[in-house]
């Protein structure tokens, strides 16, 4: 009985000292994504679209022993984009032009392990690696497109729902593999990092779309 309360009690003194070395963070930052389709068959690059954007969210830092920890956190992703096309003719004034508004709005939760080494009190730097599962709520394009024939306009729009159960081309469910570094000053850490998708975010059959992101942003410690 004595050998099961110590053991009880050891497991309540880490705990404690666990709790006491855990530390909240606070994100927020800049991403830069490019998602690129390929052909199954052969590889071969179909496509590729820019995407910027911000992020925002938190994640709690566990230390397992001096300066190694892992952080699970909960982010939200928001990417954005705009393609414009047109053409004209020379014959008879006319023109035409299309243009497609993309946004994609997603759920993270990181699990990061990361291993930090204090050069001061006020100064350290920090790497981190791990994998990003990310769940996409809305991801949508508004096209708009609208013709010129002798001085008139006609217009007209549809919006493309890409995770549509139906007709939705791509799938709301990733998986990423990351890491990055970063410095401390103080309370306030500043990083870069990148994450490259592990799975086919595509829904048309022989194609395959991958998406890869950079991260750049800053925490703050509570």
């Amino acid at each position: 009985m004595k050998k099961v309360y110590t053991i009880v009690l050891a497991a309540a003194l880490m705990l404690l000292g666990t709790q006491a070395k855990a530390q909240l963070n606070i994100g927020v930052g800049y991403l830069n994504s490019t998602e690129i389709d390929t052909q199954a068959s052969d590889n071969k690059e179909a496509g590729r679209i820019g995407l910027n954007g911000i992020f925002v969210g938190a994640s709690y830092n566990i230390e397992i022993v001096n300066g190694l920890g892992v952080a699970p956190g909960f982010y939200v992703n928001a990417l954005f984009a705009e393609r414009t096309s047109s053409a004209g003719s020379r014959i008879i004034p006319a023109s035409a032009t299309i243009t497609g508004t993309y946004r994609d709005i997603a759920l993270n939760v990181p699990i990061n392990l990361n291993y930090k080494y204090e050069v001061n009190s006020n100064f350290g730097i920090f790497a981190y690696a791990g994998p990003v599962f990310q769940y996409g709520v809305s991801c949508k394009t508004n096209w708009h497109g609208s013709i010129s024939v002798l001085g008139k306009t006609y217009s007209d729009g549809y919006v493309d729902n890409h995770y549509d159960a139906q007709n939705g081309d791509s799938n709301p469910f990733n998986i990423y593999l990351g890491g990055g570094l970063g410095v401390q000053l103080g309370d306030i850490q500043l990083h870069v990092g990148y994450d490259h998708s592990l799975l086919n975010r595509s829904r048309i059959d022989g194609y395959k779309t991958s998406r890869s992101q950079i991260k750049v942003g800053v925490n703050f410690e509570f």
